[in-house]
């Protein structure tokens, strides 16, 4: 989990930054970045500050304050001498793809709060290699379009041995393209697998379930030759999926 993001999910810590802002005080790096963040999303600082106080946060203040904190950190790693030149390559990549300024920071605060939320094991320290690699898939995803995609799953389809290997290609390709990139590209995230798992794999007999999860894991092979998924993600995903030789 990025430092920042972890920092910021504490409410009370985070209103302190932005009491600290008003009055004027001195503010350290991260405080500046996150007040800065907040001053650009004036309805978030307000639905934060607007409970200070109260003894629970609303709905309102607990997503407002993820909200911000992730924000922040897709600033701090534009100034990170490890992960900016890969930040700044991403943000090109979509911005010449036609994304908003807005868009493309939400782009990069999936990845922050993948990195963060995303895995079942803890992790305290930050993951700067993963998050380097996610953000280098970002231009390969951002380029990608729909002509591809159809292009890959027929020839995903169509390699299949038989008939029945081409069914289960065609439907576990598809199914995970429409739960991944249904509102365009984004990393393949454990969501998107989760969800693709019970949608088409759970609850099936043995033989088709099995060769449901062996077509799943083919085809985010494919994904990765193309370069749409890294080695490390490509190895988490697998490893969801109960693969042995991840």
């Amino acid at each position: 989990m990025h430092p920042l993001i972890a920092r910021y999910l504490s409410p009370e810590t985070a209103r302190e930054t932005l009491q600290k802002e008003k009055d004027g005080a001195p503010l350290e790096p991260e405080e500046r970045l996150f007040a800065q963040t907040a001053a650009a999303h004036p309805d978030k600082r307000s639905a934060l500050m607007g409970g200070k106080g109260k003894r629970h946060l609303s709905s309102d203040a607990e997503a407002a304050v993820v909200f911000l904190a992730a924000y922040a950190a897709t600033r701090a790693i534009a100034e990170d001498p490890a992960l900016s030149a890969a930040t700044a390559k991403a943000r090109k990549a979509l911005e010449e793809e036609g994304a908003t300024e807005d868009e493309t920071d939400a782009f990069i605060a999936s990845i922050l709060l993948e990195e963060a939320f995303g895995y079942e094991e803890e992790v305290e320290s930050f993951d700067r290699t993963y998050v380097q690699e996610a953000l280098g898939e970002v231009p390969a995803l951002a380029a990608l379009t729909r002509e591809q995609v159809d292009a890959l799953i027929l020839g995903f389809e169509k390699a299949g041995r038989d008939e029945t290997e081409r069914n289960v290609r065609a439907r576990i390709s598809r199914a995970l393209v429409n739960t991944a990139w249904g509102e365009g590209p984004t990393p393949i995230n454990p969501e998107h697998m989760e969800a693709l798992y019970e949608s088409e794999i759970a609850d099936k007999p043995e033989e088709e379930l099995e060769a449901s999860l062996r077509a799943t894991v083919d085809f985010l092979q494919v994904l990765a030759k193309e370069g749409l998924i890294g080695p490390q993600r490509l190895s988490r995903l697998r490893a969801q999926l109960g693969d042995e030789e991840a």
